[in-house]
């Protein structure tokens, strides 16, 4: 129970010695930075970076990133998936269903987002090469091979 107190009295005498000027503002606290779409055949990765600020990722580093999990549900609401990682920068998701197949073309219509992002990298697997779209909020129509 004294190591509990202890504990505690220090992360909240380190929290208060922290900048509050780093990370987002106070009003807007979680942000997501960048997603990343990785097609693959008719599923998806989705590699979703965020910026939490210091005493967010202080709280998530104390009590895990279960915090960020609604936050993430919401904004990817459209989307049928499966968490593979969660922490205090960036969350992968695997994506299912999100293309179909036609004529030997994969098709991907646009899906409205629960935010405003403010980069996706598209990546397709019969590409070499990126496109990256900015502040968007919905995911942009794509077409690939496999």
């Amino acid at each position: 129970m004294k190591k509990s107190i202890m504990v505690i009295f220090i992360v909240l005498v380190f929290a208060s010695i922290l900048p509050m000027s780093g990370g987002t503002s106070a009003n807007h606290t979680f942000e997501i930075t960048s997603l990343i779409i990785n097609f693959d055949k008719t599923n998806a990765t989705f590699i979703v970076n965020y910026d939490l600020g210091k005493i967010p990722k202080m709280y998530i580093l104390l009590f895990g990133s279960k915090s960020i999990e609604p936050k993430i549900r919401n904004i990817f609401s459209n989307f049928e998936y499966d968490i593979v990682k969660l922490n205090q920068d960036e969350t992968i998701l695997n994506v299912k269903n999100i293309s179909r197949l036609e004529n030997g073309f994969y098709l991907h219509d646009s899906r409205k987002l629960g935010a405003s992002i403010n980069s996706i990298i598209v990546s397709t697997p019969d590409s070499p090469r990126t496109k990256e779209y900015t502040n968007l909020n919905s995911t942009p129509n794509t077409f690939y091979r496999s």
